[in-house]
């Protein structure tokens, strides 16, 4: 299994259930760099790939591990008592092989809710390289401030804007139907949810704070 040296985007399998959509099957068609989080070593075998890496304490994983070392996985076993998640050591891994980009498949949903929040907070945890967590429709990640981002779609699409710290100051937009013009989101209200991009592209910009930026493509949503 040959990776580029010059572009490693990296896709991880973390261990939630994984809905189809556009978005996943783009990650999976870019992908340089495949690694895996305990089970979703399964999910990626579903999807007919063989993870460069599979990593955890394997108390959720079904298969034999040899089922992924035959064919060229290389597994980091780590013990069951540990300070950091599954998908958490995925991440450290990938940034160790240069990964450019990550993109989190199978974060959400799942029998644990818990696992679910904390692959969200783990946005959160890495200022470099983005990270984006990809969903059936949507497709969320972190935007920090001081910074702006670029939200590519199609009218009728929906944005939310969550806060992750106290506020979100200065928050201001374009080619949205309920535009910001420096407001500040508090965390707690959800303020920013079900906004409705007006165009195929739209701006968030934010002057402080980390804000949950939350895509969702209307026209896949409707038939998922």
């Amino acid at each position: 299994m040959e990776r580029s040296t010059v572009d490693m985007r990296t896709i991880i399998f973390a261990g939630g259930t994984l809905r189809p959509g556009m978005a996943v099957d783009k990650a999976i068609a870019t992908a340089e760099q495949i690694i895996a989080a305990d089970s979703g070593a399964e999910t990626a075998l579903r999807f007919g790939l063989i993870p460069h890496f599979i990593v955890g304490d394997f108390d959720s994983l079904s298969l034999p591990l040899e089922d992924f070392r035959e064919p060229g996985s290389e597994i980091i076993q780590v013990a069951a008592e540990k300070d950091e998640t599954d998908t958490e050591l995925a991440i450290a891994v990938a940034i160790e092989h240069g990964a450019s980009d990550i993109t989190i498949l199978g974060a959400l949903g799942g029998e644990r809710f818990d696992h679910t929040m904390a692959n969200v907070l783990l946005l959160a945890g890495f200022a470099s390289p983005p990270i984006r967590i990809v969903d059936g429709p949507s497709v969320s990640w972190l935007l920090r401030g001081p910074g702006s981002t670029t939200i590519d779609g199609q009218p009728d699409d929906l944005l939310s804007l969550l806060p992750l710290t106290a506020e979100a100051r200065g928050v201001r937009t374009t080619n949205l139907y309920y535009p910001l013009h420096g407001k500040t989101l508090h965390f707690g209200k959800p303020r920013g949810v079900s906004n409705v991009l007006t165009q195929s592209q739209a701006e968030v910009s934010l002057e402080r704070g980390l804000l949950l930026i939350i895509h969702t493509a209307v026209s896949e949503l409707q038939h998922s």
